[in-house]
């Protein structure tokens, strides 16, 4: 509900609307002239202002001028009589959201109140997305120059500089890669170098939105239309209108809101729960998921109309294992952003972290390579920072299937052989710590004794691999 100032010089008119307002649970004041308003308002801030035109003392235009630049976001609805029409209309020239004409139809306000605030509300929702866009845009630079994320991004910027079509539309984009891959990133940077940069950019993340307030959320409903739905309010996708959609892991939506959705992208109209009425949307699609949408159409869980619809236009992100010395410089750049970010003094990598780095597999991807960055730079008080204290000192090749001491020379360096096919590095790490947690009992701070690295250091891998205690 909403803080309403009603600002009348009829005393029992302003007392009768604020009395009927309230019955729909809004807090009403009313106050006799702008003067008192004006004081009013910077005390105590409220989300609507009813003005009269004719007011004793200062003029309602007046006054309406003041309260703008005072709040410009401020909603102001003037009130007039059929006679001051012609007020009115130069009321809304000088920034009035509305007026309405005496005698007040109580039915009419309540709907241009209801009116009032859902655009107050979207007006705080853009602004919102606004701020978060201008914040990761200053750390949202694609790092890279394999051959693999080269093209990425020159696909990015192809995609990012098409125009709209002759509806005003724009293709839709599918997005696909492992988790970590940075998806998110590459959606943010299609809407910020295209023609849509500065309006909404809104990013739905389909894994967190409980199935039973999915269509509610991502549609929106209407005052009554369950319920909890004690006001109106437009969903995420009327929130982007004008903007950008991101739909994150789509491939975790229910076949039924599949269903919707597909409606609400092919007629570019949206409909509310509750609701009779379609809104027309303009928004660019872009989608993304680290699930096969074929596999899944065949396995009967992702509806083949909507994954056709979806990818007119395809960008499949490389994990970063395929990305080379990607990594090294990724890894370089996160180090100076979090320095400087958590005011530390700068840091560099030993070169036996930067062999480390190259080696390791990465199943977590960009978004691992971070976290490990992150973690090593907060717990090293070293001017370099060397594996263990990125957690990658145990990279040792073996075989997984061995599980008996692994022989040495006299020297006591450890003999390593490499098959003919190769190895998984994930899993003989995972192998190793299971090993010395069998030989500990499941002693953690013994078996990373035995590791040679830091206890922490061995919870995290051990998180990491999901490994659990009936597995050792």
């Amino acid at each position: 509900m909403a803080k309403i100032l009603i600002i009348d010089d009829e005393v029992v008119f302003g007392r009768s609307v604020a009395h009927a307002l309230s019955r729909n649970g809004h807090e009403c004041r009313s106050l006799t002239s702008a003067e008192e308003g004006l004081a009013s308002c910077e005390v105590h801030r409220p989300d609507i202002i009813l003005l009269d035109v004719k007011l004793a003392g200062m003029s309602g235009l007046e006054a309406l001028r003041r309260f703008t630049s005072l709040d410009p976001d401020l909603i102001v609805i003037v009130m007039t009589a059929y006679s001051s029409v012609q007020s009115a209309v130069a009321a809304m020239k000088d920034g009035a959201y509305d007026y309405i004409q005496k005698p007040i139809d109580h039915d009419e306000l309540s709907f241009v109140i209801e009116k009032a605030l859902e655009t107050h509300r979207l007006r705080e929702r853009l602004a919102y997305f606004q701020r978060k866009e201008i914040q990761q845009a200053a750390h949202g630079e694609i790092i890279g120059a394999s051959p693999k994320i080269t093209q990425v991004i020159d696909l990015i910027e192809r995609i990012a500089h098409l125009e709209p079509g002759s509806a005003g539309e724009l293709p839709t984009v599918l997005l696909l890669g492992e988790t970590g891959t940075g998806k998110d990133l590459v959606a943010r940077a299609i809407h910020r170098q295209g023609s849509l940069a500065g309006q909404p950019f809104v990013e739905i993340e389909c894994t967190s939105i409980p199935k039973e307030l999915a269509e509610a959320e991502l549609f929106g409903y209407e005052k009554g239309a369950f319920t909890s739905a004690t006001t109106t309010k437009p969903g995420l996708i009327e929130a982007a209108d004008g903007g950008t959609l991101f739909l994150d892991e789509i491939g975790e939506l229910g076949l039924e809101l599949q269903a919707k959705l597909l409606k609400a992208i092919e007629r570019r109209q949206v409909r509310r729960v509750g609701s009779l009425r379609e809104r027309k949307i303009n928004v660019r699609i872009i989608a993304a998921t680290n699930r096969n949408l074929e596999a899944a159409v065949k396995a009967g869980s992702f509806r083949p109309d909507l994954y056709y619809r979806l990818k007119v236009l395809t960008v499949e992100l490389p994990p970063l294992r395929e990305r080379g010395e990607d990594v090294i410089l990724l890894a370089n750049h996160f180090l100076r952003q979090l320095a400087h970010k958590y005011s530390l003094p700068a840091r560099r990598f030993t070169e036996a972290a930067i062999q480390a780095l190259g080696a390791y597999r990465w199943p977590g991807n960009v978004r691992e390579l971070v976290h490990l960055v992150e973690r090593a730079l907060l717990i090293s008080d070293e001017e370099t920072i060397g594996p263990s204290a990125l957690g990658l000192d145990i990279m040792f090749p073996v075989i997984a299937s061995q599980r008996e001491n692994l022989p040495a020379d006299a020297d006591g360096t450890l003999q390593i052989r490499i098959p003919e096919q190769g190895i998984d590095l994930e899993q003989v790490e995972r192998e190793l710590i299971k090993r010395a947690l069998d030989l500990t009992d499941g002693n953690v701070t013994e078996a990373a004794r035995k590791l040679n690295i830091g206890r922490e250091a061995l919870r995290y891998r051990i998180q990491k691999h999901g490994i659990t205690r009936h597995e050792t």
